[in-house]
C-alpha cells in the first residue's frame, strides 16, 4: 500500500460525505477505494489508475455548474466533481496537484520494481506509451508516443538510434507526440526505438491529440482532389485525407517543438503545416523534395521514395 498526502485523504473524505449528488455510473470500487484513500493509503494500483483518470476526467470540471459550486453560487456539487474527489482531487486552482502526485509515484514505483512496465503482450501496434527521457540533474521526465512497428527477432533503428528485439523483449519504433502546454497531446516528425521492457502501455488519450481543424481539413480534401484528378494516374502517386493530415499534424507539432527551425517569414503553425503539406506533394508528383527529404513513410506505396513495406 501507498501512503496518500493529507489532502489527497481529505478529498476523499469530501466526496464520501457528498456521495448524494453522484452520478447513477459510480462504480462501488471507486467508493471502497476512496474510503481506503480517506484513510490514509491506496493500492500501487490505484496510483496508476489515478494518474490516467485524472488526464481524461479534466473537462468534467469545466462546466458552468461546476464553476458555480466552487464560487459558492450553487448549493450541490456536479456528479463530475464528487467523482473527482472521490480520486482524491482537489475542486480549485489546484485540482491538478493529485495527479501530478499520482504521476510522480507511478514514476517512482515503476523503477523501484513495485510497478510492472509494459508487459511483451500489452504492446501492439498503434498503442500508446511512455518512455522515460534523463534530465539530469534534474529528474527524469517520461515522453509519450504511439507504437509503429515492432520486432521479435530482427533491429529496429531511427536516426543513429538502434535496438535488437527477442521474443521476451521486442524492439519497437515509437512516434513522439509532444505534450502542449495545455496538457494536449501534438505528432511529432520524430521516432525512437526503445525495448519493450524500457516503455510502460498508457490509456488512449483519445480528444487530447490535436487534429486538424475542420476548415484546415476542408483545405486539405481540395488539396488531395485537385492533385489525384491532375497526377493520380497509379496508385503510386495518389493521396488521400489521411496522408496529408498525418503530414500537416506533423507540421504543427514540428512548428510548435522546434521554432528554431522555422522562417521568419512563417507567422503561423498552420501557415508552417500546410508549406509541408505542399512540399510533401511536389515529391510525390516529381520524386524530390524541395530540401531534405521528410514523411517518406506517408508516401504512397510504390513511390520511389516511400519506406513503406
Amino acid at each position: 500500500m501507498v501512503a496518500v498526502p493529507d489532502y489527497v485523504a481529505a478529498n476523499a473524505k469530501r466526496g464520501l460525505d457528498l456521495l448524494e449528488f453522484a452520478g447513477s455510473g459510480l462504480r462501488p470500487k471507486t467508493i471502497r477505494e476512496a474510503r481506503s484513500m480517506a484513510g490514509g493509503e491506496v493500492s500501487a494500483d490505484k496510483v496508476r489508475r489515478m494518474a490516467a483518470w485524472f488526464a481524461r476526467h479534466k473537462s468534467d470540471l469545466q462546466t458552468g455548474d461546476a464553476d458555480d459550486f466552487v464560487a459558492g453560487r450553487r448549493e450541490r456539487p456536479t456528479a463530475g466533481q464528487v467523482a473527482w474527489l472521490l480520486w482524491g482531487g482537489s475542486l480549485g486552482r489546484d485540482r491538478m496537484d493529485a495527479m501530478e502526485w499520482a504521476e510522480r509515484v507511478r514514476d517512482r514505483l515503476i523503477r523501484e520494481g513495485e510497478l510492472e512496465a509494459a508487459a511483451p503482450g500489452s504492446l501492439k501496434r498503434g498503442g500508446w506509451v511512455q518512455y522515460a527521457v534523463p534530465k539530469p540533474p534534474d529528474a527524469t521526465e517520461f515522453a509519450t508516443g504511439r507504437i509503429l512497428e515492432m520486432s521479435r527477432s530482427g533491429t529496429l533503428t531511427a536516426g543513429a538510434e538502434k535496438r535488437e528485439g527477442s521474443p521476451s523483449d521486442p524492439a519497437v519504433r515509437v512516434r513522439v507526440y509532444a505534450r502542449l502546454e495545455d496538457d494536449t497531446l501534438q505528432e511529432t516528425d520524430r521516432e525512437v526505438v526503445r525495448n519493450g521492457s524500457e516503455l510502460r502501455t498508457i490509456p488512449d488519450p483519445g480528444d487530447r491529440v490535436r487534429k486538424a481543424s475542420a476548415s484546415a481539413r476542408a483545405t486539405l480534401q481540395n488539396k488531395v482532389d485537385d492533385h489525384n484528378d491532375k497526377h493520380g494516374d497509379t496508385s503510386s502517386k495518389r493521396v488521400t485525407l489521411g496522408m496529408l493530415e498525418a503530414v500537416f499534424d506533423r507540421g504543427i507539432g514540428a512548428y510548435e517543438t522546434n521554432p528554431g527551425s522555422v522562417r521568419p517569414t512563417v507567422t503561423s503553425a498552420e501557415q508552417w503545416a500546410f508549406g509541408r503539406v505542399n512540399a510533401f506533394l511536389q515529391a510525390v508528383r516529381t520524386g524530390r523534395f524541395p530540401r531534405t527529404a521528410f514523411d517518406r513513410d506517408l508516401l504512397p506505396k510504390g513511390h520511389p521514395l516511400s519506406t513503406r513495406d
